[in-house]
């Protein structure tokens, strides 16, 4: 499993050099007079010292907080709650994170001190995130990122903005992820910070090996460690050499992959960090499974198990039933395996927000009686061995013998049967959880695109149309005698008003299931074309078959697809002519759209989002995407969708 540096981005990590100011803070803390100040290093001290003694660390920053609550030093209070959410979130203890989070933001926004209201939204983002409620965690984060804009605090908008890549990366949004991150190492390269250095590099060493590039991710991993080294981050080094080692087990260098998998479970239990320690279990159990010794495996497997719900650290508890299902499946436990996988569905489907699979019950009732009856049936048989007379029972013998073989055969046939079905139910399992996934996501997208539809349509294009009203006022009341003046000022509400045009296409088309009042997927999509202009491409739109409206969600699929796919029409294919025809017939419906473009070679467009979407989607509706093109040569796509 994957490690992470994003708690750490909270606070700067201990290094050799701090010993030195550890000294430097106590000569302070003895000349300090103002309770205030004394407040204020004993919070210091208590970071400086969180990871050489966390003991003394946690009384420095228990003796902050006596003395700013003594004295009504709401500052010194919120200080002490963020550590000791800081402490919660270092060993795991999630429950006391939240809780120091919400206390410290709480007195953070009551008493107007904005940089601790951020440091209060980054925990609480690295709660949900590790709590597996990401929408939320973002929201955090990005929350936490507006004030330090506001602020200019460089350095710790670098570090926002690589708290959200890591929860991106999370979800496997790779693009994203990369965005945020790469912004997140440019400024920490810029300012020399070799913490956050690393944090970026490791994040940027996560997003290769989550692509399946692991010598990129060792080259990632290779520039942080002499930063680790040279500023003693014991941390860092954990995660570097974590997912170090996963790279190697992946490259099938398993003996290097649990050599490093060992040194950082090392550092782990020396922090005391059991969610940390969770993962290392985790993730050495997956090397034995990987190496096929799965009594190995399942031992470290169910140490992460029970570590994980003692943290409620949901991710872990996830992947470790998965892990499990897997080497319960690989030596034919296949009862225990569907029982595994169930555990790990029910917690996927909790993580992203929907109801929890309805747990499924396998008995094998049928196969014991019957074993039973067999078992009685042979006793019986033997009993009239014992009564036949001599010259019978060799032949009664051959017989029975004969009758059990027969016996023995149906009963392996039947258990191989049951074997089989169980199988097959797993694999059902899994096929109905991804379309589960796919609605959700798809569920989701929609949602997110009518909120911003309705955001530009009532915030965005209301401010614009009040901005056109002042300045049409503005420009009646104000004399302007010279002829460019008044050139200006029109061409200024021209640009208004053309913005409030283009505002309210750009939300009508987000929202076609509301702002058009959706009469059917073909009158949508020619809704949707007429505002291309057909001076820079023509487009032929025909439609048969649409008397009655379709499913709702096969209807917003569909038009997204047949919507993505003109989008890529206009923005790369340099065509002249668009030509989309829509059939409905009783079994599905056909849609082609064809361009007289500059075509593409398939291999390589297929490497980008848009078209992995579209053939996503398609897949949803359990139907078929095809493409017919060459440089050159336009391109043709077909789309199958069976209804019904």
């Amino acid at each position: 499993m994957k490690r992470f540096l994003l708690l750490i981005i909270i606070c700067p990590l201990v290094t050799l050099a701090q010993n030195k100011r550890v000294d430097s803070l106590k000569r302070e803390l003895a000349l300090a007079n103002a309770d205030t100040l004394k407040a204020l290093i004993y919070h210091q001290l208590a970071f400086e010292l969180a990871k050489m003694d966390h003991i003394t660390a946690n009384k420095m920053s228990d003796e902050c907080l006596r003395i700013s609550k003594k004295v009504g030093f709401y500052k010194g209070i919120a200080k002490a709650y963020s550590f000791r959410a800081l402490v919660g979130s270092y060993t795991g203890n999630f429950p006391m994170l939240k809780a120091n989070a919400d206390t410290c933001l709480d007195i953070s926004l009551k008493h107007s001190i904005p940089s601790l209201a951020a440091t209060a939204y980054t925990a609480l983002g690295i709660y949900y995130w590790q709590t597996g409620d990401y929408s939320v965690s973002i929201e955090n984060h990005l929350a936490a990122l507006k004030i330090r804009e506001k602020l200019n605090e460089e350095l710790n908008i670098a570090k926002s903005l690589g708290n959200i890549g890591q929860v991106y990366l999370d979800n496997n949004k790779f693009k994203e992820a990369e965005t945020y991150t790469m912004r997140c190492l440019a400024v920490a390269r810029k300012l020399n910070d070799g913490y956050t250095t690393v944090a970026a590099l490791h994040i940027m060493a996560n997003i290769a090996s989550g692509q399946q590039q692991y010598h990129r991710a060792l080259q990632f991993d290779t520039e942080a460690l002499p930063i680790c080294y040279r500023e003693n981050n014991k941390r860092g080094l954990s995660q570097i050499y974590s997912n170090m080692a996963r790279c190697y087990s992946f490259l099938k260098q398993y003996d290097r992959a649990l050599k490093y998998q060992m040194e950082v479970l090392t550092i782990d239990k020396f922090f005391g960090d059991k969610k940390q320690v969770a993962d290392t279990y985790l993730n050495i159990g997956e090397i034995f499974k990987n190496k096929a010794d799965y009594t190995q495996a399942m031992v470290w497997l169910n140490r992460a198990l029970s570590l994980s719900t003692e943290t409620q650290y949901k991710q872990g508890q996830k992947s470790s039933w998965q892990f499990i299902s897997e080497v319960h499946e690989q030596t034919g436990n296949y009862k225990n395996a569907l029982k595994a996988h169930q555990k790990y569905q029910a917690l996927s489907t909790e993580i992203i927000n929907e109801k929890s699979v309805k747990e499924i019950t396998f008995t094998e009732a049928k196969y014991k009686t019957e074993k039973k009856e067999q078992q009685i049936t042979l006793l019986n048989k033997e009993n009239t061995i014992q009564k036949l007379s001599i010259d019978n029972r060799n032949k009664t013998i051959a017989f029975i013998t004969g009758g059990m073989i027969l016996a023995a055969i149906a009963g392996f046939l039947f258990y191989n049967r049951q074997k089989l079905q169980q199988r097959a139910l797993m694999q059902q399992q899994k096929i109905e959880q991804q379309t589960q996934l796919t609605q959700a996501i798809i569920d989701a997208e929609e949602k997110e695109r009518s909120r911003i539809a309705s955001d530009l349509h009532d915030g965005v294009g209301q401010l614009f149309s009040a901005v056109k009203m002042n300045l049409n006022g503005l420009f009646d009341r104000i004399s302007m005698p010279r002829p460019e003046d008044r050139f200006l000022a029109e061409k200024t509400l021209a640009l208004v008003d053309e913005s409030c045009r283009e505002v309210r296409e750009i939300s009508h088309q987000m929202m076609p299931n509301n702002l058009l009042q959706r009469s059917g997927i073909a009158s949508d999509v020619k809704s949707f074309i007429e505002k291309i202009d057909g001076e820079s491409l023509k487009v032929i739109f025909e439609a048969t078959g649409f008397k009655n409206k379709l499913e709702s969600n096969v209807e917003i699929v569909l038009y997204r697809v047949i919507q993505e796919t003109v989008n890529n029409v206009i923005k790369h294919s340099k065509a002249t002519t668009l030509d989309i025809t829509l059939t409905r017939t009783a079994k599905g419906i056909n849609a082609t759209v064809t361009d007289n473009g500059i075509g593409f070679t398939i291999d390589d467009r297929f490497d980008g989002i848009g078209l992995k979407n579209i053939a996503t989607r398609i897949e949803y509706l359990k139907g078929d995407v095809t493409y017919t093109t060459a440089p050159g040569k336009g391109t043709r796509v077909k789309i199958w969708v069976p209804i019904g």
